[in-house]
């Protein structure tokens, strides 16, 4: 019998109508500003603080702590789509900018907000991936982190986690793991002050039993980060073997 009083159980089941009724939105079109419950007509600053609203709601910690796993992964799925779509409404304001110019004559130096590589994109895809990490859904988080890092392919701790993911998913295939270890150590040399990609290089070390190799990248945490939560673990798998 659920103890959760009367106030809360009203409000989780307002919180699942409002995810429900988003997501069938979002899902039923191809219309940025459908998605983002815009009128066609909407201005930039007017989609961009419609965007980070629903940026912000659909956050993964605010749905863990409910416990519903299904509402959990409809709050992801809506971030990731609503991301796509404030892109696609950059787009489409670049091309009408350009449009403007070539009929004015004129140069337009405005630079709208959001980064035209799509690292905020990559960002919400990496985010989602870690915690897609916490729910031991590897097949979900890999393809977030995957994708992450076609939105951003300079970003090295999307790459590191991409190539952890995939080796954990078949730690046997010796493909898989050689080439993960590759794409880790490339993410080191994209990003060498990271000590959370250092602790994945030694995870994955540790679990191949590589002693020296493990030890070398569990001295690199400690030189980066010697408080890094992270290392006291390290260590005590690094002497298991």
């Amino acid at each position: 019998m659920s103890n959760e009083s009367p106030e809360k159980s009203q409000r989780i089941d307002r919180i699942r109508a409002i995810v429900n009724e988003d997501y069938e939105r979002v899902t039923s079109t191809d219309d940025p500003y459908v998605i983002l419950n815009l009128p066609g007509n909407a201005t930039w600053e007017e989609a961009t603080a419609r965007y980070e609203r629903y940026e912000r709601f659909y956050r993964a910690e605010n749905f863990q702590r409910l416990g519903d796993v299904d509402l959990t992964r409809k709050a992801l799925d809506i971030r990731r789509v609503v991301g796509r779509a404030i892109i696609d409404i950059q787009g489409v304001m670049e091309s009408n900018s350009v449009d403007s110019e070539a009929m004015d004559g004129v140069s337009n130096t405005g630079v709208l907000a959001l980064d035209p590589n799509a690292s905020a994109l990559a960002d919400i895809y990496f985010r989602d991936g870690l915690t897609f990490l916490k729910l031991g859904d590897l097949d979900n988080a890999l393809e977030c982190f995957r994708t992450g890092s076609d939105y951003d392919p300079t970003r090295g701790s999307i790459l590191a986690y991409r190539a952890y993911t995939a080796y954990r998913k078949t730690p046997l295939d010796p493909t898989v793991a050689e080439e993960s270890r590759k794409n880790l150590y490339q993410a080191t040399r994209m990003d060498p002050a990271n000590a959370d990609i250092w602790v994945l290089v030694a995870r994955y070390h540790i679990k191949q039993k590589d002693g020296d190799e493990a030890e070398s990248a569990i001295a690199k945490v400690r030189t980066l980060d010697p408080k890094h939560p992270k290392l006291g673990k390290l260590l005590r798998n690094a002497t298991s073997f």
